[in-house]
């Protein structure tokens, strides 16, 4: 998780947060310690690991990568926890809607005029469209609530991130940051 930036938060964005948001086959939850077992086997995993870059907790503490206990995953929902209410950025779960099963999770980095996407999904359920869907109720949410414009930072050799983010009219820029490339949709 990259450090928070707030870059023009609109008020709509951090009254808001994060609420109830329902797809074909998804249900976008507020991340909760509920989820603590979900966020475990999710963060545990070194495939979903691989290009996320360092992780750390609301104090700046750096937390194993892949996480060793529940503890330290627990440590990145109150990460996301406090975001929310401090209201720069947030975390849904995704839970199937016909299991009950926590697959990832979906948000923001940053909110704001320009607002920061991130997701990490578990890699059972990768290429079966789940991302795709939760994707788009992420920008319908973030675009009905004022953000104009949407970037994701992703590792060059993760060539499905990128294959989702460019399926959903972001582009590349030349830009890098932390050794991420930049992509941008604009939202207007």
């Amino acid at each position: 998780m990259r450090p928070h930036r707030t870059l023009g938060l609109r008020g709509t964005l951090c009254e808001m947060g994060p609420h109830h948001l329902e797809t074909e086959r998804l249900v976008l939850e507020p991340l909760s310690l509920d989820h603590s077992e979900g966020m475990f086997l999710l963060w545990s995993d070194p495939e979903v690991c691989r290009y996320a870059g360092p992780v750390h907790d609301y104090e700046g503490h750096l937390v194993p990568s892949p996480v060793r206990t529940s503890s330290d995953s627990d440590r990145i929902i109150d990460f996301w926890i406090r975001a929310h209410s401090d209201g720069w950025g947030f975390r849904w779960s995704l839970v199937e809607r016909s299991s009950g099963i926590f697959m990832g999770t979906t948000g923001f980095n940053s909110l704001g005029a320009c607002a920061e996407y991130a997701y990490h999904l578990n890699p059972l359920y990768w290429g079966r469209g789940f991302m795709t869907e939760a994707t788009l109720a992420a920008m319908a949410w973030v675009r009905a609530n004022g953000a104009t414009q949407v970037e994701a930072f992703i590792d060059p050799a993760n060539i499905n991130s990128i294959r989702l983010v460019e399926r959903h009219a972001f582009e590349r820029t030349e830009e890098m940051q932390d050794g991420a490339l930049r992509f941008v949709r604009h939202l207007d």
